[in-house]
């Protein structure tokens, strides 16, 4: 929305928007300065005559689910803009993620455009699910240059953002012992005087495993496609959509196979509509027609996600679609990989020129034969000392406390806690680490899982935290961090009346943060005397003052 003039709102009839949210509840990036000037307190309620309608894609495993679409929903009302049709809230966590939201309202604003807008006479509306002509033209030829079976060159060196650096594998420690279920490691990056804080994230651009690339390759040449690795791609627009910077230079198929396609994605509805425009096979059209349709989307849901499927594997299943796959089409079936923000885990006071991250390795089974794994954290799991990795360093959601006479209460199962290390060790290193100002809740299965349980045991043994564990399988009952919580509510209500002092929760989401939650409303019930409804007000308030933190994934 940056990009966009505001300007021409002014000249607008009708205008759709689509955001997402980040952080605690803040607008992306790329709208922040669009967002800035919406708020404007000298903008006239008549400011705004055209119709609009917002669309937001969320998690609502967050707190503030939706919150950056909500606002921007309502401040564009304020400003006198007519809603065209009720605001539209995706939610990835759903089974069919952001498609069961955002296919019925799509629907929803095409018959009104249509209403509002009438075509002229003789002209009949796009179908729905009509493929347009790939948006860029691809042509082809063979460079000189033959790939070993080494990886291949970063695609991204010329066009990098001015923030990567270059990081080497220093260290890499599994956390977990060997007969535990789950791999977790703690990886340590080598660099040369990147600055960070508490709270900042490491992002990392994984590749796809030799192992994918080359069955992706053999799939396409037995299909009649072979497009050799060293192959160069020289991709221009052929309509008004720009070609994305890393393919604006000449690419080779090796690099765009390895660095580019998302060759492990789970593919959505839009795919099966390509391939629905490709296939000549009358069984594979029905087939097809019944995933994209909207009866058949618990169908699809059966066949793809539950399993977790990816791209590779359902081209398999449609030999006679895939057999029409041509270069273009390559980009328009395919996404591009995106990169992963993994929150740093070490300080940079206290690990100099190192950057820390605590990696749990996916890996797991499903009703395929072959074990489902996740492309970045296996990325990173086979990475080997000395290997080099370009990085950048972003502002994380997570907000800590500069003050150090502030209590801040710290909620993070399993590799949740690694903000919290970075917390926590940056301030042993400036001596203001003191037990009763951290109080750290930490959950695990036991001790075969208890991640840097060495660091945390001596800092509480040294009094410079406040350590308590709930342990889920050691005992008969299942001990959660909400059960700790509320076993610790006296300690938890003095710092509460203080009103001095922070809560920050991190980790897997599902359940854990709305009952996390809950129990600090207990704590205010059982040992504030207040009621529920000023309980939910009190945790609501540090929330809007930034008090409570939330940071799930």
């Amino acid at each position: 929305m940056d990009d966009y003039d505001l300007i021409n709102l002014l000249k607008e009839t009708c205008v759709i928007f689509i955001c997402s949210t980040t952080g605690q509840g803040e607008e992306p990036d790329n709208m922040k300065s669009f967002w800035k000037l919406l708020l404007r307190k000298n903008l006239p309620s008549n400011l705004l005559g055209f119709r609009f309608a917002v669309l937001g894609l969320g998690d609502s495993s967050y707190v503030k689910f939706n919150f950056a679409a909500k606002r921007l929903n309502k401040r564009l009302a304020q400003l006198g803009g007519n809603m065209l049709l009720p605001l539209g809230l995706a939610d990835d966590q759903h089974d069919l993620g952001f498609d069961a939201v955002v296919d019925p309202w799509i629907d929803s604003l095409y018959k009104q455009l249509l209403q509002l807008y009438p075509l002229p006479s003789g002209l009949d509306p796009l179908q729905v699910n009509m493929i347009m002509k790939p948006r860029w033209h691809v042509s082809t030829f063979l460079s000189d240059n033959l790939y070993t079976n080494g990886p291949s060159p970063c695609m991204y060196h010329s066009t990098r953002n001015l923030d990567e650096f270059i990081v080497t594998v220093k260290e890499i420690t599994r956390t977990t012992d060997e007969s535990h279920f789950q791999d977790v490691r703690l990886i340590k990056l080598q660099t040369e005087g990147q600055s960070y804080i508490p709270g900042d994230v490491v992002v990392i651009r994984p590749r796809n495993s030799k192992e994918l690339v080359n069955d992706f390759q053999e799939l396409l040449k037995s299909h009649s496609i072979d497009i050799p690795p060293n192959t160069i791609f020289q991709i221009t627009s052929t309509v008004d959509v720009p070609v994305p910077a890393p393919l604006q230079h000449h690419v080779t198929f090796q690099q765009l196979c390895e660095q580019y396609f998302d060759l492990n994605a789970v593919p959505r509805r839009y795919f099966f509509n390509v391939l629905l425009n490709l296939t000549d096979s009358e069984l594979e059209k029905e087939k097809l027609e019944e995933f994209i349709s909207a009866e058949g989307q618990n169908d699809l849901y059966n066949y793809c996600n539950r399993p977790r499927r990816n791209i590779v594997e359902v081209l398999q299943d449609f030999p006679h679609a895939l057999k029409n796959v041509t270069e273009d089409v390559l980009f328009e079936i395919i996404s591009p990989i995106k990169p992963r923000e993994f929150s740093i885990a070490s300080s940079y006071k206290a690990h100099k020129d190192e950057i820390h991250i605590l990696l749990a390795v996916v890996r797991y089974k499903t009703k395929l034969v072959k074990e489902r794994v996740g492309l970045c954290s296996n990325y990173l799991a086979n990475l080997e000392l000395g290997d080099r990795i370009n990085v950048w360093i972003k502002k994380g959601s997570f907000k800590f406390p500069t003050d150090t006479d502030a209590s801040v209460v710290l909620v993070g199962p399993g590799t949740g806690m690694a903000p919290f290390r970075s917390f926590i060790c940056e301030r042993e290193q400036e001596g203001t680490a003191k037990a009763e100002k951290i109080v750290f809740f930490f959950g695990c299965r036991g001790l075969s899982d208890f991640h840097c349980k060495d660091d945390f045991c001596r800092l509480e043994k040294e009094k410079k935290i406040k350590l308590i564990c709930a342990f889920s399988r050691v005992t008969e009952n299942k001990v959660y961090v909400q059960h700790k919580i509320e076993e610790n509510s006296e300690l938890l209500w003095e710092l509460f009346k203080t009103e001095n002092v922070y809560i920050f929760v991190a980790g897997n989401s599902k359940n854990m943060p709305q009952q996390v939650r809950e129990a600090f409303v207990n704590v205010c019930k059982t040992n504030g005397k207040m009621t529920q409804k000023d309980a939910d007000a009190f945790i609501e308030n540090m929330e809007k003052t930034g008090k409570y933190q939330t940071e799930t994934w």
